[in-house]
């Protein structure tokens, strides 16, 4: 068992110390608990402009929020889906670390507030994310980005949504997608890999609240199985490169070096980039867990090189 840095163990310590419960007693409890993350945050860093829309969806219509870096138009575009376990989070949750990759990758950062589980279960939260994607290519124009250089990228269960985005992406044909950050995605509802064991409890995100959120999203086990929800059972040829980060000590960290090891097998470009000391959710810690910094470095660089190597409009 690898252990936690310093930093990460006195966050834990702090948090066992408040009484954080490991499951908790509802739905709006577990979404009064987010908050926390915020007082893990640095911050908020100003960028050159921040426009918030709302877009349709099936039946209603959806918060975004489009972060834009210093410079000309027309910028690359990369799509972000908020964690929380498919029943937590919002904009304002991941408001901190997507102004930190706007500046730094010099892509304009565009945050979804899909609809959430259990109101909303698998597939309406994928459909929404989907269907964001789509309306994003379908403006470039009007938001002033380059469709053709579109990416995805999620923490967590956002992380989950993009992948299977990009799966929807790619058997309908539509929008083409040149990038797919996937930051410790959970890839399988069965929770039996080797860390869902090791890291079951006491590092933030437990075995019993990871379980409880796919019971959110997806209560059937039939949906659970599904090749849009548990990740590695879908057929991955043809999907866009992936940049795939990993905590070392996070339950979900074989799902998502499991899945990344699938891609290249299906022949995806991957690089796949384990993070010592970290865990689940440490995308949203950059106020105290160093590596976070070093984590949004990396992700703004693999963007750079893509755009780079993109064809411009």
């Amino acid at each position: 068992m690898i252990a936690v840095a310093p930093e990460v163990a006195a966050l834990l310590a702090r948090r066992a110390a408040s009484g954080a419960h490991t499951l908790p007693a509802s739905v709006e409890d577990a979404r009064r608990g987010v908050a926390a993350y915020l007082q893990w945050q640095a911050p908020p860093e100003p960028v050159d402009r921040v426009v918030n829309l709302s877009i349709p969806v099936a039946a209603g219509r959806v918060p975004i929020r489009i972060y834009y870096p210093a410079g000309g138009p027309p910028y690359p575009a990369v799509v972000h889906f908020h964690g929380g376990g498919w029943t937590v989070g919002d904009l304002d949750l991941v408001d901190v670390p997507l102004r930190a990759l706007a500046n730094r990758s010099g892509w304009a950062v565009i945050s979804v507030g899909y609809r959430l589980a259990p109101e909303h279960p698998f597939p309406v939260p994928l459909d929404d994310c989907y269907r964001a994607v789509c309306w994003v290519a379908a403006n470039a124009a009007r938001l002033t980005v380059d469709a053709d250089r579109l990416a995805v990228s999620g923490d967590s269960a956002g992380a989950n949504l993009a992948g299977a985005v990009c799966l929807r992406a790619r058997d309908e044909a539509r929008p083409p997608l040149t990038l797919q950050v996937l930051m410790y995605p959970p890839t399988d509802s069965a929770l039996s890999t080797p860390t869902s064991t090791e890291y079951a409890d006491g590092y933030l995100l437990s075995r019993p609240l990871m379980r409880w959120y796919w019971r959110q999203y997806a209560p059937d086990p039939a949906q659970a199985r599904h090749p849009l929800a548990s990740l590695l059972r879908a057929e991955l040829a043809g999907l866009p490169p992936a940049f795939v980060a990993t905590a070392s000590c996070d339950l979900l960290r074989d799902d998502g070096e499991r899945y990344a090891e699938n891609l290249r097998a299906a022949g995806v470009q991957v690089d796949q980039r384990r993070y010592a000391g970290t865990i689940h959710g440490f995308f949203l810690m950059n106020g105290v867990v160093p590596a976070t910094t070093r984590l949004y470095a990396d992700i703004a660089a693999a963007l750079r090189r893509t755009a780079s190597s993109a064809p411009r409009t």
